[in-house]
This record gives C-alpha cells, sequence and structure tokens, in this order.
C-alpha cells in the first residue's frame, strides 16, 4: 500500500482543509505582485497540490497552470479544474516547455524542500521558466514557525466523515519538522509522515541573490510590510532581472 506524502491523502486533503484563505492567500500574491511591476500573463502554481490556489487565479481569467510532484494530487486537480493545464514535476528538475510572468507557491510547498541544495535547484527551475522581468512569489515557514506549528503539538477533528490526527514533531539538531498525519475514512485509515525544513528571511535572501533574482523582499502577512525571523511565515517577492531571453534550458 502507497503511503507515501500527498498520495492517499489527496482523496480527503479537500475536506480537511476546507477553511484554509486560498482565496485571501491569491489574492495577496496577485496585489503584492502587481505593486512590483505584474502586468498580467502565464501563471505557474508551483507545488499546486489539489488546485485550491489555482482555481482563484483562473477564476480571476488568468492562463495558470499547476505543478506538483503528487501524481494523486494532480488527479484531483484536474477533475476540479479539467479545462486548465497541470503538470506532475519535481521542484529541482521540472520543465514545462513554457514561459510565465508569475511563479507563485502557497501553503509552505517549498518547505517540502530539505535542504539549501535542493532549494537552489528549484531556484534555478524557476528562473529559467520565468520570461526576463517575472516575478516569483512564494511563502515559507521559519524556524518560529515549526518550532511552534500547533498548541500541545497536535491537532485533530472531524471533516464529514473523514477523522484526522496529526501530530507535530521538531528535530532541532537536525532542523526539520515532522507531521505524523493520521487519517481515517469510510473506506479505511493510514498515515503518511511529511518533513519540513525551515528557512528564516536571511537566508531566503541569500539563496535567492545567488540564485540571480533581484529587489527580494521579505514580507509579513497580510499587511505586506517587513517580516523578521519572529514571523512564523513570511511571504517572498523577488523579480528574474528583465533582459535579453536566455537561451532556454530543459535541464533533467
Amino acid at each position: 500500500m502507497d503511503d507515501r506524502p500527498f498520495t492517499r491523502l489527496a482523496d480527503v486533503y479537500d475536506a480537511i482543509m476546507a477553511e484554509v484563505e486560498y482565496d485571501d492567500w491569491v489574492d495577496f500574491v496577485l496585489r503584492e505582485a502587481t505593486r512590483r511591476g505584474f502586468r498580467g500573463g502565464r501563471l505557474l502554481d508551483l507545488g499546486c497540490g489539489t488546485g485550491n490556489a489555482t482555481l482563484p487565479a483562473h477564476a480571476r481569467g488568468f492562463a495558470v497552470e499547476g505543478l506538483d510532484a503528487s501524481p494523486t494530487m494532480i488527479e484531483v486537480a484536474r477533475r476540479k479544474l479539467p479545462d486548465a493545464t497541470f503538470h506532475v514535476g519535481d521542484f529541482r528538475r521540472f520543465a514545462t516547455g513554457r514561459r510565465y510572468a508569475l511563479a507563485y507557491s502557497v501553503f509552505d510547498a517549498l518547505n517540502n524542500l530539505l535542504s539549501e541544495r535542493d532549494f537552489l535547484a528549484m531556484l534555478a527551475r524557476v528562473r529559467a521558466h520565468l520570461l526576463p522581468g517575472g516575478t516569483l512569489a512564494f511563502d515559507c515557514n521559519t524556524r518560529t514557525g515549526l518550532r511552534e506549528l500547533w498548541d500541545g503539538g497536535e491537532v485533530e477533528g472531524w471533516a464529514g466523515e473523514v477523522y484526522y490526527r496529526w501530530v507535530h514533531a521538531y528535530d532541532e539538531a537536525r532542523e526539520l519538522a515532522s507531521v505524523e498525519a493520521y487519517c481515517r475514512t469510510p473506506e479505511g485509515a493510514f498515515t503518511e509522515v511529511h518533513y519540513e525544513r525551515p528557512y528564516d528571511p536571511p537566508e531566503l535572501r541569500r539563496m535567492l541573490g545567488a540564485a540571480g533574482f533581484t529587489d527580494v523582499e521579505v514580507l509579513r502577512y497580510p499587511d505586506g510590510l517587513d517580516a523578521d525571523e519572529a514571523e512564523p511565515r513570511v511571504w517572498v517577492f523577488a523579480r528574474r532581472p528583465a533582459g535579453r531571453l536566455a537561451r532556454w534550458w530543459h535541464g533533467t
């Protein structure tokens, strides 16, 4: 039985996450990106999961595509948005064959990259997919956020017929957070274990600069003011420098 992260969870994910403010997050991304020069064009939702952050952009009339490493999550997204384009791909190696004016990622999807090497590989692929002057926007859990994810280290409840109990732990030595996600459905029970690595503002600024991004800003939500390490989750906006189109790289 396949209990890899975001595999069996795909069928119950939307029920459990029904109260998550995807619409507001996408509005924030579009507003702050527009303030920084975004004027429309094709969008890429990186780590789109079941399409919950793809849907608001699509509803606002944008040509938006989604990319995720989980085929089962993408299956749900395609059922939800059959006229949108979705790609199954690894953050570190993807190649969609298109360029985008804005790439965005929400709900700490990029914390699933568990090393700086992986994060830098993702940034290289995103930069290769952005048009000159294009914008990258994403949120990210900091050490503060992953040390103190939930009061008491767990959360449980019911989402329709689905019971869930998720237990969180943070390993200081390895700087990794784990979530043991137990779900019981009418069809049976399963457990998936998910890992995230925190990234604080100084690391994010350094890595984005090393990857060739400029105009890097790390912000708080929802006011858009400067953020620091005390914030549990930060929002990052950066640009690929404008200029001559580089040769398209289909690296693997």
